[in-house]
C-alpha cells in the first residue's frame, strides 16, 4: 500500500492515496502505530544506527561510549550541514531577502522552515499471508516491527 509520510510539529502520520490518516507514531496500537526511528531514517534517507555499524564498527571492539560518542557526534555534523539547497531555493531566498516575504512568510525563521521538506511518498512493507496449514494464500498484509510498528519505505 502506498501513501504520504507527513512530519507535523508533534508527531509523524501516513495519509493513504485519499489523505485519510491511517496510522501515526502518537498511536500505539499494533498496525495503526509508526515507529520514530523508521520515521526519522525516511526523513534523513539514512538510518544512523546502521551507518554507524556499517562504516565504523564492524571488526572493532568498542565501547558503549565509544558508539555512542560517534553518533552523537556525527548527528550534530548532520543537524549542522542538513539541508542541500537547489537553484529555486537560492532565487527564493534572494526573493525574500529584498522585498522581506515569500512561501507566504515575513519572518526569516518562518521562511527557512518553509523551505525544509514535510512530506515524502512512501510504501507500507507486507509479507504475504498464509493459513495455518501453511498452503492458502491470502495476499499480502502489512509488514511490523517488534514493536507492533508498520514498516515504511521510501518509494
Amino acid at each position: 500500500m502506498k501513501g504520504k509520510l507527513i512530519k507535523t510539529d508533534l508527531n509523524y502520520i501516513l495519509e493513504d492515496d485519499k489523505g485519510v490518516v491511517i496510522a501515526s507514531t502518537s498511536l500505539k496500537k499494533e498496525g495503526l502505530s509508526l515507529s520514530p526511528k523508521n520515521c526519522r531514517e525516511i526523513e534523513r534517507g539514512y538510518d544512523l544506527d546502521e551507518l554507524v555499524k556499517r562504516e565504523y564498527l564492524d571488526g572493532y571492539d568498542t565501547t558503549e561510549l565509544c558508539r555512542n560518542a560517534f553518533k552523537d557526534g556525527f548527528q550534530k555534523a548532520l543537524e549542522l550541514m542538513d539541508k542541500n539547497f537547489n537553484e529555486d531555493d537560492l532565487r527564493l531566498t534572494m526573493h525574500f531577502g529584498k522585498f522581506g516575504e515569500a512561501n507566504s512568510q515575513t519572518t526569516t525563521i518562518g521562511f527557512i522552515q518553509s523551505l525544509q521538506q514535510t512530506e515524502w511518498d512512501v510504501e507500507v512493507e507486507t509479507v504475504p499471508a498464509l493459513s495455518n496449514n501453511g498452503n492458502v494464500y491470502y495476499g499480502d498484509i502489512p509488514k511490523l516491527d517488534e514493536n507492533g510498528c508498520l514498516i515504511l519505505k521510501r518509494i
